[in-house]
């Protein structure tokens, strides 16, 4: 028995060994040694990916999700940046540079710029993480995937902290690589500043370090050194990080973020967004927003409204099995191909950058009443279309071009719907608002429950803005009622009316004291103006 463990450990160790030797080899050429083909491919990529991502920047409105973020990034009266940013859950490090955009100008472009700048960066990283592992050519088909993916151009133009976390998680995954390729303090000290500055830009990030540690031993074996060497690197992460864990664990309840529960356990309406336990829906649902983005086949408002499989099926069956064909094949053959260059422990590292975020998340969702987005996996979007890229560049000739094209095609369909459909648009609350201020008149007032720090943010003309809380009905009853009061005439901006009236309650409790007097719509947003029949009574 001893004896077979010390052989299981010797082969375990001369595997690691060849292992490390490889990178050790590889890695640098993938850094200097690449040929004037690859390196001017890389550019085009580079700029390709660029224009995607710069492409009509600030067009579509701020939505409500990128406004709190740019709430949290504005100092208030006893409020500095340093608290604001030790007590926020959501991602300080991107916080902090949105916090540093807006003391120079608030323009839409503007605050997303830095998303977009990351979003480009992480082009020619997932080449860099790719080369040594599968070849120039793999590398190149990657990199490409990446900057024309429409799910990675969507939260490229987003005023949230998603680009971020995919950009410092593979530069750690860089980095992690030169650091088992030659240890070194410098470079141990590089990857826990990278490991930490992806967990500060978004939670997500803390399950690829799962992978990485992985990825770290396979590569240095499994020995007391490799062991005292990585816990210095994690115990690194830590200190820098703990300011903000302290604060945050603290401070905030998060028993209130994040409250335990078994699936079935609540009931529908005691769910905090519906239907939001535990789905194996959410596994192909990501596969296929890895694949297609958000703006192909079923859009956003449509999965909130009815996202069971079936519905999307019926309605969208020959979008869904385009791209379920388009992308499953390569990434079928990019499993096989990885399998045959770099062994199951070689598909498995890679494999483990997408398994575990989905799986780490799925539990959170067994876990509580939170819905599932695919946002919350993005961090393996690169994992995942490294295999389609590998099935692509395994391929010989034409078919590899075909196969390459196929996807493109199907990326550029989605991304034209990104940028020109109105259907898959955000909410347009900020031309909405300019519409609806253009036909105000004086004593007008706004009504915007769901969109209410939006409107805000856009609004020129002074106006009142109302809005009510759907969780307390009593409060709600009595916030309409001072606002029938006060207001003879209104104008209601409805959004996202699943957040605060997805059975119409609230709009019929409104018509029944008011009439419509104009109506007009512009993506995403129903804007009613109303007249109280009779100002000043009671419902």
């Amino acid at each position: 028995m001893g004896s077979a463990r010390v052989a299981g450990n010797a082969q375990y160790s001369t595997h690691a060994s060849v292992i490390k030797r490889t990178m050790k080899d590889r890695y640098p050429a993938s850094a200097t040694g690449a040929s004037p083909y690859e390196a001017r491919a890389l550019i085009a990529i580079v700029f390709a990916a660029a224009l995607l991502r710069l492409f009509r920047l600030g067009y579509q409105s701020l939505w409500v999700d990128e406004l709190f973020t740019l709430i949290v990034a504005t100092p208030k009266p006893g409020y500095p940046i340093g608290q604001l940013l030790l007590h926020n859950i959501h991602g300080p490090l991107h916080t902090f540079v949105v916090y540093l955009c807006r003391s120079v100008s608030e323009a839409d472009a503007w605050l997303r710029l830095p998303s977009a700048l990351a979003g480009v960066v992480a082009v020619p990283l997932v080449y860099a993480w790719v080369r040594p592992r599968l070849g120039a050519r793999v590398a190149l088909w990657a990199a490409f995937l990446l900057a024309v993916s429409p799910l990675h151009v969507h939260y490229s133009q987003e005023l949230r902290n998603y680009a971020f976390a995919v950009c410092f998680v593979l530069a750690a995954c860089v980095q992690l690589d030169r650091l088992v390729a030659d240890w070194s303090r410098r470079r141990a000290v590089g990857l826990a500043v990278l490991v930490a500055a992806s967990v500060l830009c978004n939670f997500s990030a803390a399950f690829v370090f799962v992978a990485q540690t992985f990825t770290f031993f396979r590569a240095d074996g499994l020995s007391r050194r490799s062991l005292r060497r990585w816990a210095a690197v994690a115990g690194l992460a830590l200190v820098l990080m703990s300011p903000w864990i302290y604060r945050v664990t603290t401070y905030v309840d998060l028993q209130k973020l994040a409250t335990p529960v078994m699936p079935g356990e609540l009931e529908p309406g005691e769910r905090l967004r519906g239907e939001t336990t535990f789905r194996l829906e959410s596994i192909p649902y990501a596969a296929y927003g890895y694949s297609a983005g958000l703006a192909l086949g079923p859009s956003l408002r449509e999965l909130h409204t009815d996202a069971s499989l079936a519905t999307v099926l019926r309605r969208h069956f020959v979008v869904v099995a385009w791209v379920a064909l388009v992308f499953a094949a390569p990434f079928l053959l990019g499993l096989r191909a990885v399998l045959r260059r770099r062994g199951r422990w070689g598909v498995a590292e890679i494999a483990l950058y997408t398994a575990v975020p989905l799986a780490c998340t799925l539990f959170l969702n067994w876990q509580n009443a939170k819905a599932f987005n695919v946002r919350y996996v993005i961090v393996g979007l690169p994992a995942y279309l490294t295999f389609v890229a590998a099935g692509v560049g395994s391929l010989g000739g034409v078919r590899r071009w075909m196969s390459g094209g196929l996807v493109a095609l199907t990326c550029a369909w989605s991304l034209g719907n990104h940028y020109f459909n109105p259907r898959y648009a955000k909410e347009d609350v900020k031309r909405a608002l300019v519409e609806t201020e253009r036909r105000m008149r004086p004593g007008d007032c706004l009504f915007a429950p769901t969109v209410w720090q939006v409107v805000e943010h856009y609004q020129r003309v002074d106006a009142p803005v109302h809005y009510v809380f759907a969780a307390a009905p009593e409060a709600g009853a009595a916030q309409l009622a001072e606002m029938f009061a006060t207001c003879p005439t209104f104008w209601y901006l409805r959004a996202r009316p699943w957040v605060d009236d997805p059975a119409g309650v609230l709009r019929a409790r409104i018509e029944a004291r008011c009439d419509v007097v104009d109506r007009f719509e512009r993506p995403g947003v129903e804007v009613i103006e109303y007249r109280v029949r009779h100002a000043g009574d009671g419902e």
